[in-house]
């Protein structure tokens, strides 16, 4: 034989094989691709006969394949001598494939499988210890999510908490006309000119002569109990004042001191209208001037109104009845401040008792040089909406006063205070707007 070993080949893969030459002919998987070759076989001469080329290599599978370039030489073992055997040369053997992978279902593998791991299932006792914990988590999550509409509604809802403080805080709407607003815009009975100015000190002298006058400061119609404490006496002469009928059952009931004609020019000369509720609050006690204040906030029933806590004081100097104190009840209940502030004017400047509450800056757009002033909210009472703003300069000597330490007025703050308010045209003739003139009392103090 001419050659140990054959070269060829792979027609698919196109690797070089080398099988030995007794495996000419035979039929098998490539090593590399796995596909059936063949061996091409030896072409030995016979004597006598031509020698005919082997068959090209493009008829093996019908693929083109390069010829067979010259025969390697076998390669001798280090190990043998000249004349020793020959190692037998082996196909190259690579790695076999593995089948493609399967995927697993949880549900194929048996070891999830029911009855296979019964102890992740029950306990040994047939019971489910952490079946409450699926009931306990979703009923946790519900009951705070409740809580949380609960409070949201309460404080943003009509009427809750929230709507109020942005209501407050909001700007100023127009007030409706008279008849249709406020339950000051009802119980208002006169103007401001015909209102009550002055208390009468002394009697009224009978220019006829007939011995009759007209009745000046008298003793309270409520006989005195030494065994009733001044706060309870304080309540029963404001509702004795809210009930009274007309304004006679009331001269004795106010302070400072009004004739009957005088109480007569007002909304006092009749019934009031139903009360809806009295709120007290704490009392306050000026032991310089020796008296005694019982502030209440009074609401009353108005068809087609809403409802707004009115501030009533009752007051008590020293050992004498205690009394309404009529100027701050004409002013709010009274409608003189809505009166008043409701449209632009220009009467001289007026007195009023209110609930005053500073605000600093000034986001009134048809305020003239808002960025100069801030604000001073005029509230019929402690709480609720306010009756009108006012407004002051930065650089006047009141926004001094709401900076002092030493001055009871407080940003944001509301308290009672007596002030002065006129209509300002002189800055801006067509916007006119409520000029803060002075603050007379940090109280309802003459």
């Amino acid at each position: 034989m001419a050659a140990e070993t054959l070269t060829f080949i792979c027609p698919r893969c196109q690797i070089r094989l080398n099988v030995p030459a007794s495996m000419a002919g035979v039929t098998g998987p490539c090593p590399g691709c796995r596909e059936q070759i063949t061996a091409p076989r030896l072409f030995m001469p016979v004597p006598g006969e031509p020698v005919t080329a082997p068959r090209p290599p493009e008829a093996v599978h019908g693929v083109a394949v390069p010829a067979a370039g010259p025969p390697v030489p076998p390669v001798k073992s280090p190990c043998a001598g000249a004349a020793g055997p020959r190692i037998r040369p082996e196909p190259r053997r690579t790695q076999e494939r593995l089948p493609p992978l399967k995927p697993i279902r949880s549900t194929d593998d048996p070891l999830f499988s029911r009855g296979e791991v019964p102890a992740l299932r029950q306990t040994p006792g047939g019971r489910r210890p952490y079946r409450w914990v699926h009931v306990l988590y979703p009923a946790i999550f519900l009951a705070l999510a409740a809580t949380i509409v609960g409070l949201l509604l309460f404080h943003y809802g009509p009427g809750g908490p929230g709507q109020q403080i942005l209501r407050l805080s909001g700007p100023l709407e127009d007030v409706p006309p008279a008849g249709t607003g406020s339950p000051a815009d009802r119980l208002i009975e006169a103007p401001l000119e015909d209102s009550f100015e002055d208390p009468l000190e002394e009697p009224l002298a009978d220019p006829a002569g007939t011995g009759s006058s007209t009745p000046g400061p008298t003793e309270s119609s409520i006989p005195p109990n030494s065994e009733k404490s001044p706060a309870i006496l304080a309540n029963e002469l404001l509702d004795a004042f809210l009930a009274a009928p007309d304004a006679a059952s009331r001269i004795d009931m106010v302070e400072p001191a009004a004739s009957e004609p005088e109480l007569a020019a007002t909304l006092l000369k009749g019934p009031l209208p139903a009360v809806a509720r009295v709120s007290p609050d704490l009392p306050q006690q000026h032991a310089e001037e020796q008296m005694t204040d019982y502030p209440f906030r009074v609401s009353f029933f108005i068809k087609d109104a809403p409802t707004v806590e009115f501030a009533v004081l009752v007051r008590q100097r020293g050992a004498q009845p205690p009394r309404v104190f009529l100027p701050a009840f004409l002013d709010l209940v009274g409608g003189r401040l809505t009166e008043f502030t409701r449209q632009p004017n220009r009467r001289p400047p007026a007195v009023f008792h209110v609930h005053l509450e500073p605000i600093d800056g000034c986001y009134e757009k048809n305020v003239p040089g808002a960025d100069r002033k801030f604000t001073l909210k005029l509230l019929p009472g402690p709480v609720g909406r306010e009756t009108a703003r006012a407004y002051a300069a930065n650089a006047s000597r009141f926004r001094e006063q709401m900076e002092s330490p030493s001055s009871p007025l407080r940003w944001g703050i509301r308290r009672r205070a007596t002030v002065t308010l006129q209509w300002n045209h002189k800055e801006d003739p067509e916007r006119p707007y409520l000029e803060l003139v002075d603050i007379n009392s940090p109280d309802w103090n003459p």
